[in-house]
């Protein structure tokens, strides 16, 4: 059975991305009439708005894959261009559990590059206790691109409530093991829902 996937992606923004980031509904309602996706979130980056976030949800992989070979995706590409100021970075999960992080009103966006796979098992282990404490707001998962590659989002009622939790010594231990296995990113983002 094909697994919900999330399309990720992550770009350079335009100034005019940046002054108004809803010049993202154009591509948005083109690629919300395709089979198989779900909803839309868009957004800057809090810590750098030149940084901008799409997240899509889809029923699965192939249903984006299909979409990409479709004959609308050159027009896609087209309308996403102004919202662009560079060639952005797409990635597929397929998260543990539901995305209600991005639903929240802060979305944590944590990546995490394992640079050694001898302990992919214990950060696995760290990131399922992270996401079983949080009650539904942390979700995580693999790039289908980089089995290397994990990402977290994490729901926040503010960036000071992330700061707080982020500060108890059971976060930070977890943190400190994840700097010796690997390279950490921590952002946070404020997403917009665009549904059909």
């Amino acid at each position: 059975m094909a697994l919900p996937t999330t399309e990720i992606l992550v770009f350079p923004t335009s100034e005019a991305y940046q002054k108004d980031p809803s010049i993202v509904a154009a591509p948005l309602d083109i690629v919300l009439k395709a089979p198989g996706v779900q909803d839309a979130f868009y957004g800057l980056q809090v810590e750098s708005p030149d940084t901008g976030y799409i997240f899509l949800n889809w029923d699965s992989l192939k249903h984006h894959h299909d979409f990409i070979a479709a004959p609308s995706y050159p027009s896609l590409i087209e309308s996403l261009t102004p919202s662009l100021g560079g060639a952005p970075q797409m990635y597929h999960v397929q998260f543990s559990g539901v995305l209600n992080a991005l639903k929240e009103p802060i979305t944590e966006v944590f990546t995490f590059k394992l640079n050694a796979p001898e302990q992919r098992e214990k950060v696995v282990g760290l990131l399922k206790q992270a996401e079983e404490v949080s009650k539904g707001m942390i979700v995580f998962g693999q790039t289908v691109e980089d089995e290397n590659l994990y990402y977290m989002v994490c729901g926040w009622p503010s960036i000071e409530a992330h700061q707080e939790r982020s500060a108890q010594a059971d976060t930070q231990a977890g943190r400190d093991f994840l700097v010796t296995a690997g390279e950490i990113g921590i952002k946070h983002t404020k997403l917009t829902l665009y549904t059909k």
